[in-house]
């Protein structure tokens, strides 16, 4: 192994030590996960399958906001299936992005099963955005985080209330956005951290929304080439990355998707480890 080698891999047990970490005594299908914390997923039933939970922060009962202000919810969570997340307003789903096919949350392009027949890992983080522009008294209402996989939902609230402070300069900046007939493009759903068997294909998310609508792209490394269609990748409609026939020392580490469009820019990375069954 070289030197280079050896620095990478340090880097990654560092990256997932932080990211990831369950108790060493537990393991996942009779593979020990060592260091891994923050999926923090409970084992259900005989099938071996991982529970959804959300990760990070809790929502508070009531956010409150500036009228006239922006604000950004944000939601995540992990489980096996990678859960996928959408929104609901006051019990209503919020439509983000330009896809109104609901089906388009699953991941629909990876394997269950390899070629003997036993379950795919599919262990996965996913993160997802709200963004609610130039707030007033019509957005007073409860958010929803729902968190699903075809297995299973779970969900949390936070009920968005006004303040009574206003600002003239937010006021300002929302008087410029309506005038201005774009709007950017954000990244609302993406994979944060993917752990999955060698020789699998993955899936990983990275949904849009703005208008006009974004264009997506994906890089393999901080520095690296623009990922095109060929044998090994494809990008989907929705945006999500589709990577065939992993292996540890051609795609372990981060994929960065980038949305843009003449409104703005954004980016998002995902951490890939492929791992041996």
């Amino acid at each position: 192994m070289n030197m280079n080698q050896e620095t990478l891999l340090k880097i990654v047990s560092i990256l997932f030590t932080a990211l990831l970490q369950l108790p060493v005594s537990l393991s996942f299908r009779g593979i020990p996960f060592s260091g891994l914390d923050k999926l923090m997923l409970a084992k259900r039933g005989e099938t071996g399958d991982w529970r959804v939970t959300f990760k990070g922060k809790e929502f508070s009962k009531n956010t409150y906001a500036t009228r006239h202000e922006d604000i950004v919810l944000e939601c995540e969570a992990g489980g096996s299936p990678s859960p996928t997340i959408h929104w609901l307003k006051n019990g209503e789903r919020i439509q983000q992005g330009m896809s109104r096919d609901y089906l388009d949350d699953e991941a629909s392009y990876e394997e269950t099963v390899n070629k003997d027949s036993k379950p795919m890992l599919r262990l996965g983080k996913v993160k997802s955005k709200l963004f609610l522009d130039c707030v007033s008294d019509r957005d007073e209402a409860e958010y929803t985080c729902v968190a699903e996989t075809p297995y299973e939902r779970i969900s949390q609230s936070t009920f968005l209330k006004m303040d009574n402070t206003l600002s003239a300069q937010s006021r300002a900046n929302c008087l410029t956005k309506k005038a201005f007939r774009g709007e950017p493009a954000r990244i609302h759903l993406w994979t944060a951290v993917r752990v999955e068997f060698t020789g699998a294909a993955v899936q990983l998310f990275c949904r849009a929304e703005g208008y006009p609508a974004p264009t997506i792209s994906w890089r393999y490394s901080a520095q690296g080439e623009k990922i095109e269609d060929d044998d090994s990748h494809t990008i989907l409609p929705n945006g999500d990355l589709l990577i065939k026939h992993i292996t540890f020392m051609q795609n372990m580490g981060d994929y960065y998707c980038t949305a843009e469009n003449e409104a703005g820019i954004d980016e998002v990375s995902t951490f890939l480890y492929p791992t041996s069954p």
